[in-house]
């Protein structure tokens, strides 16, 4: 979303850090951010509302009062919608991305844990865990189009993009479901280990990656085949969160030892390690352009590294049980469970709080750069199109593509001779200088 009016040296020696504090209700537990009209909501558990905050000046613009215990949320880029799961009074909540306010509740069944918008069907997915049932809501006119039965007491949920499955994780079954993203039927359930809690999908090689908490395993399951590709132990227990950073790798925080992990996807092995010093239960990731965030709440601090090695870089204090986490761009937010705050880090910067309402929307993001076969471009922006021109101005590669905003887009370096370079996403004013190194 935003980005300094200055050019950023990102030398860890000279960055310094901005971070704020917003005022919202009583113990938030789920953010999500509004691409289309730049805005975080703040799902406020203890009194039954949304704060909805305006990301230019940190504000809380509205409050909405949805049902009973508010505990996740979607945002859905097609409709521009949020859906907000409320676990005591089994419904869904739709809200207006433009007006803020609801304009429909859903009934769903029993004890709504998680929900997961799936864009390539404009649907919503919620995960009901006392139910063991996935409600799936269509995202034109908020019907309830289906409700699958899957496995004892259904959680975690994530969305396969390359195959449009949607995996679930079932908690007490030790197992996750497969669902079909066009016929929404349960396609495959695969064996994993004990109380599986976090899911996360690899594009990078088309596999979900299961955490289970009890034995400390991660399972890999393959997009394609649905068959468990892979199963290892890093920890006796304790598997708490689990994220895709970038370039095939994965990581996860250890809740019982305290530690983060980096798993490179390509051979599924870890390639890093880090030992909190000074951080105790690890619980949530969240990543924006070169940095992994994670929150500790038994120390009560967020601790910030550099995502492609977990090389660490600075830990931020004064955080009161940090929930959950939203990365968005060189902004993260968090929800500070007994506090009813959400916290906001800007990193890097060289501003302070005052000066936020100066900065300018940021474009997108490029990396590894320089580059030898392919580069990532981070996108938190709609878009549907990337030109990379040569130092003539000739353009030397286009790729046509369609995102909804937040998306993470491999491009090919083939044909590109090594030289310097510039892309541009879609006709934004602002080009990256890239190089292409054979």
């Amino acid at each position: 979303m935003l980005v300094l009016l200055f050019v950023i040296i990102l030398l860890f020696a000279s960055v310094s850090y901005c971070q704020n504090v917003i005022p919202v209700g009583s113990y938030p537990c789920a953010l999500v951010y509004n691409a289309a009209n730049a805005k975080v909501y703040c799902a406020n558990y203890g009194d039954n509302t949304v704060s909805v905050v305006n990301v230019n000046n940190n504000q809380v613009i509205t409050t909405i009062r949805v049902g009973t215990g508010p505990v996740a949320l979607a945002y859905n880029s097609t409709s521009n919608k949020v859906y907000c799961a409320n676990q005591q009074s089994n419904e869904v909540s739709i809200i207006n991305g433009v007006t803020n306010e609801v304009i429909n509740t859903v009934t769903v069944g029993s004890y709504p844990s998680n929900l997961l918008f799936n864009p390539t069907t404009n649907t919503i997915y919620c995960s009901n865990s006392s139910s063991n049932s996935i409600s799936i809501i269509d995202g034109v006119n908020d019907n309830i189009i289906a409700t699958v039965n899957v496995g004892g007491y259904p959680t975690a949920l994530t969305y396969n993009s390359t195959n449009n499955k949607i995996y679930c994780t079932n908690t007490d079954d030790e197992s996750v479901s497969i669902i079909d993203g066009v016929t929404n039927q349960v396609i495959a359930t695969v064996p994993v280990g004990r109380t599986p809690i976090s899911l996360a999908y690899s594009i990078w090689n088309n596999q979900v990656y299961c955490a289970s908490w009890s034995n400390g395993r991660i399972d890999m399951i393959d997009g394609a085949t649905n068959q468990k590709v892979d199963s290892l132990i890093y920890d006796n227990s304790g598997p708490q969160s689990l994220i895709a950073t970038d370039c095939c790798r994965i990581a996860y925080v250890n809740f019982t030892g305290d530690n983060i992990k980096l798993i490179n996807c390509a051979t599924n092995t870890i390639m890093a390690t880090h030992q909190f010093p000074a951080g105790t239960r690890p619980y949530a990731l969240s990543a924006t352009g070169d940095y992994l965030y994670c929150a500790n709440i038994g120390s009560n601090n967020i601790a910030a590294f550099v995502k492609h090695n977990l090389n660490p870089t600075v830990t931020f204090e004064n955080i009161n049980y940090p929930i959950t986490l939203l990365s968005v761009n060189w902004r993260t937010y968090i929800a500070n469970l007994w506090a009813s705050t959400i916290s906001l880090i800007l990193y890097p910067t060289a501003i302070d709080e005052q000066r936020v309402s100066e900065l300018e929307p940021v474009t997108f993001t490029v990396y590894p750069n320089p580059a030898k076969s392919y580069l990532t471009v981070y996108l938190p922006i709609r878009a549907d199109h990337i030109k990379i021109y040569d130092v003539t101005g000739k353009i030397a590669k286009k790729k046509e593509f369609k995102s909804l905003g937040l998306a993470e887009l491999k491009v090919s370096l083939d044909g590109l001779n090594q030289g310097v370079y510039f892309i541009r996403v879609d006709n934004l004013p602002k080009l990256k200088k890239i190089e292409v190194v054979r």
